[in-house]
């Protein structure tokens, strides 16, 4: 299995746990699932999920439960951009999707640094509001899409739009930033084929796919880091880039 930056530049175990941390992102080439969760063995433990097909492992496909409120990533449909499980309250920490078979056409991985859009909230002067744009989620509670702690130094962002949970602004004064958010900067686009894929820290980084044909197949894995790692600390969060400015959250 490669371990790559972005960029490509292959990066070993030790050196991945620490980029992933720091920037969010690491891309998978000639991976198989028991070699990712290899790595993934000594620092997280798995993450339940309701579709889970073994303990930390969902199998992405077309599937009959594309009718459930939280089913379009079983489907061929176009998957909009999302942090997993944003409307609970104890979210994965670690996602990743290894590509097992690649659509005929179309089915590209989506992902966004949500720091862009700290950062674009940051420069608007728009994040003393942020604690009032909050994701409308049933029966669950309704959780701030932006949240930062200053103790801690550490920011988070959560996000969806769709049937489960859809971002709302508790008062006037928030809906700029609302307004901001569901205009989120472009996404990097990565067309992933056999073998190929990623890991991202999921309370940071958006993903999502696009529509396709023909069939696809990926496998999701979910984590979260153990109290023992020295990366415990992305269970809670992520430190905003140095050149994104300040930790301050008033413009």
């Amino acid at each position: 299995m490669r371990l790559l930056t972005p960029d490509g530049r292959r990066l070993g175990s030790a050196e991945a746990r620490e980029r992933l941390a720091e920037t969010g992102v690491l891309l998978l080439d000639q991976a198989t699932v028991e070699e990712v969760r290899s790595f993934l063995y000594d620092w997280t433990e798995p993450y339940p999920h309701p579709h889970e097909n073994s303990p930390g492992i969902t199998i992405i496909e077309p599937t009959d439960t594309s009718g459930e409120k939280n089913g379009r990533g079983f489907t061929r449909e176009p998957l909009p951009l999302h942090t997993d499980r944003a409307h609970t309250r104890a979210q994965p920490t670690i996602v990743g999707c290894l590509s097992v078979e690649h659509a005929c056409q179309g089915g590209q991985s989506l992902l966004l640094d949500g720091a862009r859009a700290i950062r674009e909230a940051k420069e608007k002067r728009l994040l003393a509001d942020a604690g009032n744009v909050v994701l409308l989620a049933p029966g669950h509670p309704w959780l701030p899409v932006i949240k930062f702690s200053g103790d801690s130094d550490l920011w988070r962002i959560r996000y969806r739009s769709d049937a489960l949970a859809r971002p709302h602004a508790a008062t006037l004064a928030a809906k700029p930033l609302l307004r901001l958010l569901r205009t989120l900067p472009a996404p990097a686009d990565h067309a992933f084929v056999h073998g190929q894929g990623y890991l991202i820290h999921n309370l940071r980084m958006l993903h999502g796919r696009r529509a396709f044909i023909g069939d696809r197949r990926a496998v999701r894995l979910l984590a979260t880091v153990t109290r023992s790692s020295e990366y415990a600390y992305l269970n809670e969060g992520f430190r905003l880039p140095a050149e994104y400015g300040s930790d301050e959250t008033r413009g």
